[in-house]
Order: C-alpha cells, then structure tokens, then sequence
C-alpha cells in the first residue's frame, strides 16, 4: 500500500542555473557516460575518420541495430526490411535526423537491409546533406536518384524475387506491413540509448523548471508555450508535444493544448521533446498563491498513483498487474473510475508513444525499456519518464531545482514532483 509521509520534504529552488558554462556541463557529461573500452573495432570506411569516438560509438549502436533486423529476417523468413518512417529510420541510424520536416512521419530516405548490406535510397537533393552530415562512417551505401524520378523503381530493383516487410503502409508500398514486429525490435535500449535518454531527459527537465520559475503571472499560456518551445530548440531538442494548461482548465480537459488563456493562479506544464530521435515526457505544476486543500490532496493522490507505477515497474513485471496496485490506490482514496478518464502510461522510445500501456495490456516490461507513467486526478498530474534495468529502474527526468514529496511504497521513498508556490 503506498501512503504519503506525514511531511513533504521541500528543496526550496535556487537561482536559475545558466543555460551554459564554462568547463564540464555535470547535464552533458556525466561519470557513467565515459565508457573506457569500445567493444567492437574500427572498419574501415572511406566516408569518415573513425578516430572519431563520436561516430564509432554510432557505428557500434547501427551493428547492434544491423544484428537485430537479421534475427528478425531469420524467424519470419524474409530477405530484406524497408524502413521508411522518421522513427524507424531514426532507430537504425542511431538518432539520424532524416525528417521531411519537422512534423513529417515519413522519411526524406528509405532504408534498405539485408543481411549482409545496409543502403541509404534518397534524391540528390537530399543525399549530399544526409552523408555529410548524418550517415558519415556508419556503413551505409547509397542508391541515389534524381528527384523527379520514381523512388520505387530503385526499391523494386533491390526487392526483385525477395521476401520483403516494411514499415509503411499498403497504400505507398506493395510490400506487407509489419510495424508491430518491427517496433518491438527497438522497444529495449542499447547501451548508447540509455546514455542519451539520460542527457535529454536532465536537460528537458532543467527547461520546464527554468520556465515555471520565470513566467509571471497574467502571461498567456500560448505565451509560456513559447518560452519554454524556446529553451529547448537552443538545446537541439525539439517539442513534438507541448501542453500548458491554466486554472479552471484543468479540471474540464486531461489532455488540453495550449490557448490563449491567461495564467491567474496555476499552469501545469507537460512536454514530450525530441533529441538524437529519442522522445521523453515530463510535467511540472507552478502556482501563483498556496493552492486550496482540493487540489493538494488531488496532487498527492497523483503523485501516489505514479509513484506505486514507478515501484513496480520491474523486467517481467505484467503490464495488468501494475494497473491492478494503481487501481487499488484510486480506489483507497475516493477516486475509483479516476483511471478511467485519462491514459494512465506508456512506453516511449523513438516514438512519444511507443505502445500504450492498458489494463488488459499482453505486453511485460522489461530491461531497458522507458516508460513515461502520467497518472492525473481532477486538474493534477504527475509525470516523468523512467528507464527500467535489472537493478530497477532511473528516474531520466528527476525534478533537480524543485520542491519534492515524499512518497513510501512498501516502505520505500520514492521522491515525487511537488508543487512550485511562487
């Protein structure tokens, strides 16, 4: 049973950090992001200087990727994979930034591998742009066409008399779809992943609470919306979801965008930002005056909920057996159809929303998957993203200059986001 210590530990905020200084970012650069050892080789390739440890760490999370696809290739009896989604091919080439746009689901290349090749079908607009700057030294050839012509012709050359799945769909490919298989193939985290989800999810955390501390009250939500879309671009982290949500808002929508409403009293902050084509999700509450006794007790009940998520968040752990502990504690405290009205979690990755988590869910955690818990009650919610070992799991967006509760599950304190009273 998860209760709520008698106190809230409150970290009163300091100053605001600068944006950048001078020597080690502690953010950017941390103890467990030094590996001293490379486990796989330097091939030689004629487009990079692989003295470059950036890119052979890359070139290291692409085999890892290549090898995956071949298991793939050899239990369902195909030859090739296409990949042709922003997410998809993001995947493969270790955060490659291939995009047609920003909000594009499509690619502005195709991937095409086999078991022995990977290769890179672009135009010659694109090519010069996506090898120099994005696939350099990562093992890909390139099959390049002019831009007018057909992109299928050079597809349906590599595919001829071969057994082929892709992930787009039947209506620009002739080849079977199979994005269900093909996304539980980068539902668990390489080494690399893990080291950048943990860089993106600090430095998306430090712009939310860098925004709640500065924002005065009267401001519009589209307003702060901005303030905060302007933090992270400067940090290379683009917001593929951002939600700021005012006062008597909350309570009518669980999942509002951002208007031209005026901040009076609170905002809660939720946003999903992208960097190296990896997604993580955070939410923080700001309020102008103590809040009322309502909504602390529906702040709490939310920081419960997700902190009871957190805990039993194990490898092996059934996705229903975690609704089941959530449920019990909305049910607790006077709130038992709270689960109902709004998406409870899920697992993210290379797409906000990789596989949403359900009460009848056949999926089972594991190590190394990120799951972003979201539990909200009435106009309250608590959200981080979390990434699961064999040890247990890391809180990649911990709040850092905030006030924090402290929340005991099964006799265990779990540090939860409070409330920033300004």
């Amino acid at each position: 049973m998860a209760t709520v210590s008698q106190r809230a530990r409150l970290y009163e905020p300091a100053d605001e950090e600068p944006e950048h200084s001078d020597g080690v970012d502690p953010v950017l650069f941390t103890a467990e992001d030094r590996p001293n050892t490379t486990t796989l080789p330097a091939l030689t390739d004629p487009a990079a200087d692989h003295g470059d440890s950036a890119i052979a760490k890359r070139r290291e999370d692409v085999e890892e990727k290549h090898r995956r696809v071949v298991e793939y290739l050899d239990a369902n009896e195909l030859d090739a994979l296409i990949l042709g989604r922003t997410d998809s091919v993001a995947w493969f080439t270790s955060g490659g930034s291939l995009a047609r746009d920003l909000g594009s689901e499509i690619s502005a290349a195709l991937l095409f591998i086999n078991r022995g090749s990977r290769a890179v079908v672009t135009d010659n607009v694109q090519s010069p742009r996506i090898f120099e700057e994005e696939l350099a030294g990562l093992g890909f050839q390139l099959k390049e066409r002019a831009w007018y012509d057909d992109p299928g012709r050079i597809i349906a050359e590599l595919s001829h008399n071969k057994r082929v799945a892709t992930d787009l769909g039947t209506n620009i490919s002739p080849w079977p779809r199979e994005m269900d298989g093909l996304r539980a193939l980068r539902l668990r985290l390489t080494p690399l992943e893990r080291q950048r989800f943990r860089i993106l999810g600090r430095t998306l955390t430090r712009a939310v609470e860098a925004t709640c501390r500065n924002f005065v009250k009267g401001e519009r939500e589209a307003d702060v919306a901005g303030h905060l879309a302007h933090r992270l671009i400067r940090e290379d982290i683009l917001p593929v979801d951002l939600r700021v949500v005012s006062d008597d808002r909350q309570e009518r929508y669980r999942q509002p965008v951002f208007k031209d409403a005026l901040i009076q009293n609170r905002a809660t902050i939720t946003v999903t930002g992208r960097r190296q084509g990896l997604c993580a999700t955070v939410s923080r509450t700001v309020c102008f005056s103590p809040p009322d006794a309502e909504f602390r007790t529906r702040h709490l009940l939310a920081a419960m909920v997700d902190a009871t998520c957190i805990y039993f968040s194990r490898p092996a752990e059934p996705v229903p057996e975690i609704f089941r502990r959530a449920r019990r504690i909305f049910e607790k405290f006077d709130h038992p159809h709270e689960w109902t009205l709004d998406y409870l979690g899920y697992v993210t990755g290379y797409s906000p929303r990789e596989a949403l988590l359900c009460p009848e869910s056949p999926l089972a955690l594991d190590e190394d998957m990120a799951v972003c818990w979201s539990p909200s009650v009435g106009p309250c919610r608590s959200s981080d993203t979390i990434v699961l070992d064999s040890r247990g799991y890391e809180v990649v967006t911990e709040a850092q200059n905030w006030p924090k509760l402290e929340v005991a599950v099964k006799g265990f304190i779990i540090p939860r986001p409070g409330i920033l009273e300004r």
